[in-house]
């Protein structure tokens, strides 16, 4: 049985109140640890500027938009896309900190965690003139499709390619793990991540051309994308997606962001794909079935044409 879109925005936001609270309280009983989350030059007080601010509208918006959800409200659309929007200014903030000072990275890989798992139940929810889905086709103009898709991946990959590596990099520093060093010019795990970036971005353009879609599940595509990468492997975007996290992880000389990228790739196969694969069974039946048995899902398959 699988759970209702609705449920799992009301779960994920409920999670969310309670380890926003916990994690303020952690910190106001061990203010010590406030170090690691801030650049060093700047009072502890600062982080505490934050407090009223998250506890009012992040954790109250959290818990207010969850009950509106659930109980499917008439302003429900409004609530969750307002706390979306409230999530991301705090992120952006920490975000421009972490780039100035080259600090405070974990608490804006944290920051942009909430942020966009905030977005990711948003758009669940949708409009109000849908019904919350985890997956929901569309049929965009091809024009609209590929702006669209540009526009998720910059999104993908400043949080899953930048923010979160740099995040764990410096955690990796607080725990005293060294990262290790090339003693070669880095010009290989620069190609790998070329190449995939590539890749990604081609898979995304066939997606929203011949599928007038885009790659993300609550915008995706309404026909059976066949052509271009599709060809040689089911799922390039997961696949180039995967490379390039390695790739990072390489470049910053950090087996934890390896290990991220690595997490991601089973986190995806075990979560994300049975039920991307059952909706394509659903919706396509024998022909997703006769290109699943003749495609692999992670190893390209190359056929000779005779």
């Amino acid at each position: 049985m699988r759970m209702h879109a609705r449920r799992i925005i009301a779960i994920y936001l409920t999670f969310q109140a309670i380890s926003l609270t916990a994690w303020w309280a952690f910190l106001l009983a061990f203010p010590t640890c406030i170090d690691w989350f801030k650049p060093a030059h700047w009072p502890g007080e600062t982080l505490h500027g934050f407090l009223l601010g998250d506890v009012l509208l992040l954790v109250g918006g959290s818990v207010g938009t969850a009950i509106a959800v659930l109980r499917n409200w008439s302003w429900a659309v409004t609530a969750i896309w307002s706390l979306a929007a409230v999530s991301w200014y705090p992120t952006l903030y920490c975000i421009g900190v972490s780039v100035l000072t080259g600090e405070a990275w974990i608490s804006s890989a944290m920051m942009a965690s909430m942020a966009g798992l905030t977005l990711a139940m948003a758009t669940i929810q949708g409009n109000a003139n849908q019904v919350p889905a985890t997956i929901r086709t569309v049929n965009m103009n091809k024009t609209v499709a590929v702006v669209w898709t540009f526009a998720q991946t910059t999104v993908f990959w400043c949080v899953f390619l930048w923010v979160l590596p740099m995040g764990l990099v410096e955690l990796q520093g607080r725990l005293g793990l060294s990262v290790f060093t090339h003693s070669r010019p880095i010009v290989l795990p620069w190609v790998l991540f070329v190449i995939a970036s590539m890749l990604g971005l081609w898979t995304g353009v066939v997606i929203a051309i011949h599928g007038t879609g885009t790659p993300l599940p609550t915008a995706t595509a309404s026909k059976l994308v066949l052509v271009g990468p599709y060809r040689v492997v089911r799922n390039p975007m997961a696949l180039t997606g995967i490379m390039q996290g390695v790739a990072v992880g390489w470049i910053l000389g950090s087996y934890l962001v390896i290990a991220y990228a690595l997490a991601g790739a089973l986190a995806w196969h075990w979560f994300v794909r049975p039920v991307e694969q059952h909706d394509l069974e659903v919706r396509f039946g024998h022909e997703y079935r006769v290109y699943k048995s003749k495609v692999s899902l992670w190893v390209p398959t190359f056929q000779l044409r005779r």
